[in-house]
């Protein structure tokens, strides 16, 4: 028969593996949410540049329409004003594109998957870290009084303690 310190020791070792396999699994969703945040924030850069030409299209177009408009013909301001319409409609789709930003299911799932596996270390730490502290006021107690009654003790004044706190 094993004694208590050797079982618990590797309870600590086995509780600290899913503390650190936890910190690599939020890491790894961590990693995965900000390239997709990379990836997102791309995609509007490219819609946006795409948008700024077409603008700098209408821009010119209307200087365009303006200089037709005092020519009098009216067949080259009616194509002019049609190349104006399409230029605005296509600058108002591609604007509308750059400035939505909603992440997607991936990312939306990676950033939830992170946070359940901080919280699970978190509490996985806390638990370690406080029988830790009962363990160690335990022995000492049992120690000074006597192995039974100290142990007894050494768990009331450990808890006195985290009480306390």
């Amino acid at each position: 028969m094993q004694p208590g310190w050797v079982t618990s020791s590797a309870a600590s070792r086995a509780k600290i593996m899913r503390a650190v396999e936890l910190a690599k699994v939020a890491a790894a969703a961590e990693a995965l949410r900000l390239r997709r945040i990379a990836r997102r924030q791309g995609m509007r850069v490219l819609f946006g540049a795409g948008a700024g030409v077409f603008a700098s299209a209408v821009l010119i177009l209307l200087h365009v329409a303006g200089w037709t408009a005092l020519q009098p013909r009216l067949t080259s301001l009616q194509a002019t004003l049609v190349l104006l319409a399409v230029d605005l409609a296509i600058t108002v789709i591609l604007g509308f594109l750059a400035m939505r930003n909603t992440p997607d299911a991936i990312e939306l799932d990676a950033k939830a998957i992170r946070e359940q596996a901080l919280l699970e270390m978190k509490q996985s730490l806390t638990v370690m870290s406080m029988a830790a502290g009962v363990a160690g006021i335990a022995m000492r107690a049992g120690a000074r009084e006597g192995m039974r009654q100290g142990f007894i003790a050494g768990i009331i004044e450990a808890a006195m303690r985290m009480i306390r706190r």
